[in-house]
């Protein structure tokens, strides 16, 4: 009897423990356990997607709580600590939209999220997002190069009604407002004067209280000028005269040089405009001559017509008493410029007695218009023959009505290959006398970059090219040709399609858009509607970039 008692408790401490057991991992898988109201009553999930003017605002309803109709508040901040509040907003659903009225553009916000009291459950515990901003509108378009000056700018946005003020802030200093009038509002441009040379402005652009556009640009250093001329002065003796690297300023108005050649003798000058303006400061030439080793030109913000005086060549290179010497020459420089009228060819550098026997470092072409060389077709433009030269650099420029080729190379020979760029140009009629159009480097090694740039009207009118746009065959060269577009570019007139090497490297996103361009064309703006202002490598417009706005 005794045993049958001690199994009896047995069995009910078994018992107790196993329903001790359940009891606990009940309340352990329990979702809620441990939970209080507030916290089960708490929007969860946060998410934030913007735009330039606008923050959308969604979260996750509380648990348990579908069939609840809820409203939550939100509050925005600058800090993450909610020390300060800017504003708050109250709503209905899981979800709200900020805009430019009420968020500051480019500055960092936090918004925080509760769930307020009904009948039967208290406010919720607040939950806090992660940082975001906006962007804001950028109305401004990419200043030109050529309209920053050393005291002056001009800035450009999209035609829009509305617009009152620019603020222009200086690095580290104070700031200025601009007023905005309705023509200058809705023709999109406004030149602002009386600025530090050499300094950092950073522009931002508003309607009302609202910004739509901001960016940065630096205003030129100051230039020290050796002399400046007036229009009347003798600019071949300020030439000759010159010291090495002096920069001769040239006030606007008309310089002839008659039937005198601007004789570089072993020095390099600049020539630059003191308004920047090429349009206002013209240069009537016959001939750039460079003899010998140290000379070079610059150019700067001038109109350059050889037309007056007969030009054959624009820059032609020589030694100091005898074309077969050897020299080193100084760096070509063509910046913000127009040039036209010589008949035989834009650079001549194929006077020296063999391959290398002249060297330069590099020769650029930057925003700048050059039109009516080589009519004769004898010349290629670029008629590098015996230069070694390590780049040629040719940016936002314009060519048009510029003779038989664009580059001829083929007998330098360089330790390395020099890098020739082609990038936002345009080009329209040239080619002709069977040359490769774009360059002919025979068996030496170069490397040739074109990208972002439209050429059309290949060859002349009664003219043939090769087949073949460009012949460069030697060991380490190169040919990209990425993001163009090419129209009427055929061998001959009603031909066949021009082809590139086998051996290109690259050769892609290219077009053959036709902008109904001709021979006599002079004017190469691009229709607004048209696919070409979305092609370059950073979705902008291709060519120069003066003909887009």
């Amino acid at each position: 009897m005794k045993t049958n008692i001690i199994l009896n408790k047995g069995w009910q401490l078994l018992l107790l423990v196993a329903l001790t057991a359940l009891v606990y991992a009940c309340k352990k898988n329990d979702p809620n356990e441990g939970l209080e109201e507030p916290r089960l009553f708490k929007p969860s999930r946060i998410s934030i997607k913007t735009t330039q003017s606008s923050a959308k605002i969604t979260w996750t309803a509380p648990l348990l709580t579908s069939n609840l109709k809820l409203s939550y508040a939100t509050e925005f901040s600058q800090d993450s600590t909610f020390a300060t509040s800017e504003f708050s907003l109250q709503t209905d659903t899981a979800g709200v939209t900020v805009d430019d009225d009420k968020l500051k553009v480019r500055k960092k916000y936090y918004v925080r999220i509760k769930t307020l009291s009904t009948n039967n459950q208290p406010e919720s515990n607040w939950l806090v997002s992660s940082s975001f901003s906006i962007s804001g509108e950028q109305l401004f378009l990419p200043i030109r190069e050529l309209e920053i000056k050393e005291t002056q700018v001009t800035l450009r946005w999209k035609p829009t009604t509305g617009l009152n003020k620019i603020t222009l802030t200086r690095d580290g200093g104070n700031t200025m407002d601009y007023t905005i009038s309705g023509t200058e509002g809705t023709t999109g441009v406004k030149l602002i004067t009386g600025l530090d040379a050499g300094v950092k402005y950073t522009a931002e652009i508003y309607e009302g209280v609202k910004s739509k556009g901001i960016l940065t640009f630096n205003t030129l250093s100051p230039t020290v000028y050796a002399v400046t001329l007036n229009p009347g002065d003798d600019i071949v003796a300020a030439v000759n005269a010159a010291a090495n690297d002096a920069i001769i300023g040239l006030n606007p108005g008309t310089y002839s040089a008659g039937t005198s050649v601007f004789t570089l003798l072993q020095k390099s000058v600049t020539l630059k405009s003191t308004s920047g303006n090429p349009l206002d400061t013209k240069i009537n030439f016959r001939e750039f001559t460079l003899r010998g080793t140290g000379a070079g030109i610059k150019l700067d913000g001038v109109e350059l017509d050889g037309t007056p005086s007969g030009s054959l060549y624009f820059i032609n290179l020589t030694g100091v008493l005898a074309d077969a010497e050897l020299a080193s020459f100084a760096p070509v420089v063509i910046n913000n410029s127009i040039v036209h009228g010589a008949t035989t060819s834009f650079l001549r550098a194929n006077r020296g007695a063999a391959a290398g026997s002249y060297k330069m470092d590099y020769i650029t072409v930057n925003n700048s218009i050059v039109y009516d060389i080589g009519s004769t077709l004898g010349y290629t433009f670029f008629h590098l023959d015996k230069l070694q030269f390590n780049a040629l650099n040719i940016t936002k420029s314009t060519f048009y009505n510029i003779g038989r080729a664009l580059l001829t190379c083929s007998t330098v020979i360089p330790s390395t290959p020099p890098v020739v760029t082609v990038d936002y140009c345009t080009f329209n009629y040239f080619g002709a006398s069977t040359n490769y159009v774009f360059m002919d480097a025979n068996a030496n090694p170069v490397r040739f970059n074109m990208t972002n740039s439209i050429i059309a009207n290949v060859p002349r009118v009664g003219a043939t090219v090769n087949a073949v746009t460009i012949r460069a065959t030697g060991t380490g060269s190169g040919v990209v040709f990425n993001n163009n577009n090419t129209f009427n570019f055929v061998n001959t007139n009603g031909g066949s399609a021009l082809t590139f090497p086998a051996t290109i490297t690259t050769q892609a996103n290219n077009q053959t858009v036709n902008l109904n361009w001709v021979s006599t064309t002079d004017n190469f703006t691009l229709p607004a509607t048209s696919p070409l202002r979305t092609a370059s490598t950073a979705g902008a417009p291709i060519g120069d970039p003066r003909w887009t706005y």
